[in-house]
Order: structure tokens, then sequence, then C-alpha cells
């Protein structure tokens, strides 16, 4: 399983992505269409999420762990899509399959001496975070990601040591309803930052 994580996280760089961008508070006046030159305040305030109760198959122990297993992968998630938006350019100009082939050997051994270590202390639920958040970042499956860089063969190969370990490298991460907590526990991590950030 930790081969097939740190495959996994290798192959990402060869899949394009789209990285939506969050708009900024920003308060103006906005006099267009009023009348008697009247003045309103506009101001664009932030996204407020709403979610459904906790699930009745997860406790508060469970849900504990969970934080702590998905503040571990989460990282990890977000440097495979800045990699990515990194290596994908350059990838997507060379000019035959040679050189792409080359040339992705070449940023797999840098991810690989970058990752490996940390990657080889996950556990399989802590791959199936990473996994799940690599698609939310780079709205691309694990299963979609292997055979872009790998081929179909490759791919049904990984699929099956997944299903060893009761992991499905299709699943795709659905945050409204089936992984809403995960998305609930990411967006939490996200606020955290930028109040951060912001302190700064």
């Amino acid at each position: 399983m930790q081969k097939l994580l740190i495959f996994l996280f290798l192959s990402f760089v060869a899949v394009s992505t789209v990285i939506g961008q969050q708009p900024k508070n920003d308060t103006k006046l906005a006099q267009d269409g009023l009348q008697q030159n009247d003045t309103l305040l506009y101001r664009v305030l932030e996204q407020i999420n709403v979610y459904p109760k906790k699930g009745k198959g997860i406790n508060f122990r469970e849900y504990a762990r969970m934080v702590v297993k998905i503040r571990k992968v989460y990282p990890f998630a977000k440097d495979a899509a800045r990699e990515l938006e990194k290596y994908n350019s350059l990838y997507a100009n060379s000019k035959s399959d040679r050189e792409r082939k080359k040339y992705l050997n070449k940023i797999e051994k840098e991810l690989f001496a970058k990752y490996e270590d940390q990657l080889k202390r996950f556990t399989i639920s802590e791959g199936r975070y990473l996994m799940l958040l690599i698609d939310r970042e780079t709205n691309n499956t694990s299963y979609s990601i292997i055979k872009e860089v790998k081929g179909s063969f490759s791919a049904s190969f990984w699929q099956g040591v997944a299903k060893l370990f009761k992991n499905d490298l299709k699943e795709e991460y659905d945050p409204i309803y089936k992984h809403y907590i995960i998305e609930q526990i990411v967006q939490m991590i996200d606020a955290e930052e930028l109040a951060k950030k912001n302190k700064k």
C-alpha cells in the first residue's frame, strides 16, 4: 500500500487541472441605478458554509481521529496541486512521447526523493484521505491520473492492489454528500490558516 501511495502522489504531475480562486472581501460604494445621489454601502461577505448534522456512524473520538489524519495529509494534497501547476505546462509542451517520458521520469525522481520517507509512514486510512484530497485539489481521481500517465493496464493493476486494502482508486470526491465531513474539516483548516495570515 505504501508503494501505491508513493506512486499515486508522483503520478499527479502529468494531469491538467484548473484551480479556482476564492473572491476577496471588498467594500465599496455603489451609486449606479440610485436616484437623488443616494449612496449605498456594498460589501462582499465571506462565504458561510452550512452542513448537515454529523452522521450517525461517527462519534466524537472517530471525528477527532479524522481531524488529525486530514491535518496530516491535506498539506500533501495541496503540494500536489502546486507541483502540478509548476510542471504541467512544461510537460505539455514536450515535443515527443520520448521527451515526455524522460521529463516525467525526472519529475518522479525529484518528488520521490522529496516525499518518500513521509508517505511511507501513512496508514491505509490516511492514504485514502490523501487520494480523495488529491482528487479535490486536481479534479482527477487517482485512477484517471495513473491511466493518463502510465496507461490502462497499470491503472487496472493498481486498482486491484487498492481493492485488496478496501480502497477504490475510481472513487470521486463528493464534498456535498458522501465526504461532507472531510470537506468540513478541510474548510476549517483553511479558515484557521487564513486567520493566522490576517493576524500577521
